[in-house]
């Protein structure tokens, strides 16, 4: 019989969205937000940093297919996370949902999946909300933070503090999304994103991951979420709120 060491699926696949279309300024030439370096460490590395500690895991990065070649994107992931695999997405690609739904397929169904925006950091180790999430017995979990600000995603919970809505760009509670999101199975995503892109359920054209907790809700799916301080949550998606990053304690 002839031996050989047979690659052990993950328990967890952990996807990180940089295909943001925001660029940073750094000596007169631009470069993705993603390697924006904030007191020497670039975002990326940042996110790395924050899921380090969860074990088991299939790192995959999306990038612009434009970007991925021009700044070597690809090695900067195997750098930061060797192993790591890298889908590259189109312009015209239509959303955060439709972004992860590509990269997704690709993905070993039956593993958790954990979705990692890159224009949005937060200061908190990602291992201890999945252990936490796991031991709720939730089939899908989400950090938020308070605002009411239109900008952001939102859940509307019931008494029992468990998702039973989501909203994109539309403050329908309190609870704001951190651009963190946890499926007990990758399948809970690409089946809920597919039926949200059947339903036309668009956001002025583009498809965003929070709304496809409406599909799961929809199946009587258990999803939950931990909330997450203010002052731990640093949103990335200007240059006025890099510069605010850059002067805050978190370095």
């Amino acid at each position: 019989m002839n031996a050989q060491t047979t690659k052990r699926s993950p328990t967890i696949n952990i996807l990180v969205l940089a295909s943001g279309k925001l660029h940073s300024k750094n000596a007169d030439k631009e470069f993705p937000l993603c390697l924006t370096e904030i007191h020497g460490v670039s975002v990326l590395e940042r996110i790395v940093n924050n899921a380090a500690s969860i074990a088991d895991s299939q790192y995959t990065f999306t990038f612009l297919e434009t970007e991925a070649v021009r700044y070597h994107l690809v090695k900067v992931a195997t750098l930061l996370v060797p192993g790591a695999r890298s889908t590259q997405v189109p312009e015209l690609s239509q959303g955060s949902a439709c972004t992860a739904l590509l990269a997704a397929c690709q993905l070993d169904e039956a593993a958790e999946l954990l979705i990692i925006s890159a224009n949005e950091l937060v200061d908190i180790q990602l291992a201890e909300v999945i252990e936490e999430f796991r031991h709720r017995k939730l089939d899908a979990g989400t950090l938020t933070f308070r605002s009411i600000h239109p900008r952001y995603s939102y859940v509307r919970l019931n008494d029992e503090g468990l998702v039973i809505e989501a909203a994109q760009c539309e403050p329908i509670s309190f609870f704001a999304t951190a651009g963190i999101f946890w499926f007990a199975k990758t399948a809970y995503f690409v089946e809920g994103a597919k039926n949200l892109i059947r339903k036309d359920a668009h956001v002025d054209g583009s498809y965003f991951v929070a709304p496809t907790f409406n599909e799961l809700v929809l199946k009587q799916k258990k999803i939950g979420i931990k909330e997450l301080d203010i002052t731990k949550y640093f949103p990335l998606k200007t240059e006025q709120q890099i510069d605010q990053f850059e002067g805050s304690h978190l370095v």
